[in-house]
């Protein structure tokens, strides 16, 4: 029995001394990767730069030996693949194309929070009679393959009863499409709001503006976690989440919207290019972080595009990839359930 006694006490202590070490244990350094932008030390444009500037994820750690640390990649999507395929970031928060390849390609990751919208613009030469979508047919466009804004040349083509093989697509990354514009070789160029200053310079004009085309113009990703990280570190997760959500709350807020220009400018874009590029915009709507049946129908359709395109071979299921858990936590625990509805797949708010 004394033995037997012994035998219960000594696996009771392990076994509370491991609860307690697990229970206690906590990454040291959580990596954070986004797209950046700009000369110098790059910065992002998005929902992450708001966390990181203002400090909201940051704050969920304080008083703990948690240590949290943003990169912001100049090589856009490939570059945050690769860097989560070897292991160097945690979370990442990127378009839904280089994304969705990203786990055909079998990166272990999780959907938490929709990142929000990226507004594309398209613009063409002055002296051409490019004035819609539908003057684009037989014409020469400039975009970068294999991002959300090939998605979105295509998806608006598709709008206006055109199709791919109506137009000349050229391959150019940003900085060759301005030099294209300029020296006339294409005749339009897609892109995001570096394409702005183009007409105050005379160079060219826009005729397209995906936030006028209604829910679904806009660009769209994902904020994303390893589903090792997830798995080891529940409660860090839900905490990243929570902060990644009070930026968005925070952007909600008109009386935020200059600082949150201010913030963005440091990626190297004037403030008065991302003040007109996103007139009109609801800053709280498009933000939203929600994985509502809006956003998970803008992925499949994502999912289709990159398969139409055969830039992934395998299919991605969605519904394994998607976990909304941890947004819904901290929503509710917020009590932000007013400030962001559900919404329809076609972008109606849900009362």
């Amino acid at each position: 029995m004394r033995r037997l006694l012994s035998t219960f006490l000594l696996a009771a202590t392990v076994t509370f001394g491991a609860a307690t070490a697990h229970a206690e244990d906590a990454p040291g350094t959580i990596r954070f990767g986004d797209v950046g932008f700009g000369f110098g030390t790059p910065f992002g444009v998005g929902l992450q730069a708001i966390a990181d500037a203002k400090g909201f994820i940051a704050d969920e750690f304080k008083g703990t030996p948690t240590k949290v640390e943003f990169t912001y990649f100049t090589g856009t999507g490939p570059a945050i693949n690769e860097a989560l395929s070897n292991g160097q970031l945690d979370f990442a928060s990127y378009g839904a194309v280089p994304n969705i390849i990203g786990k055909a390609n079998g990166l272990d990751t999780v959907i938490l929070a929709s990142y929000g919208g990226t507004t594309i613009f398209g613009a063409a030469r002055p002296d051409l009679e490019i004035k819609s979508i539908s003057d684009l047919k037989g014409k020469k466009v400039a975009i970068q393959k294999a991002t959300i804004i090939h998605w979105g040349l295509i998806t608006a083509l598709k709008n206006a009863g055109l199709s791919e093989k109506d137009i000349t697509i050229v391959d150019l990354k940003n900085a060759d499409q301005l030099a294209a514009i300029a020296a006339k070789s294409v005749d339009a160029v897609f892109g995001a709001d570096f394409l702005l200053p183009l007409e105050d310079k005379g160079v060219a004009k826009i005729f397209y503006k995906s936030s006028e085309a209604g829910a679904s113009g806009d660009g769209f990703g994902a904020f994303l976690v390893t589903d090792k990280f997830r798995k080891a570190y529940p409660e860090a997760t839900q905490k990243v989440v929570t902060g990644f959500v009070k930026a968005a709350q925070w952007l909600a807020d008109d009386k935020n919207r200059d600082e949150a220009f201010k913030i963005w400018s440091r990626a190297g874009t004037p403030i008065e290019v991302i003040s007109k590029s996103n007139s009109g915009s609801q800053l709280g709507q498009k933000y939203n972080p929600r994985l509502d049946e809006f956003f998970v129908a803008r992925y499949r359709s994502a999912i289709a595009f990159n398969r139409e395109q055969k830039l992934i071979r395998r299919d991605v299921d969605l519904d394994a990839w998607v976990d909304p858990t941890y947004v819904d936590n901290a929503v509710k625990t917020l009590n932000l359930q007013s400030l962001w509805p559900d919404r329809s797949a076609a972008g109606v708010l849900q009362n």
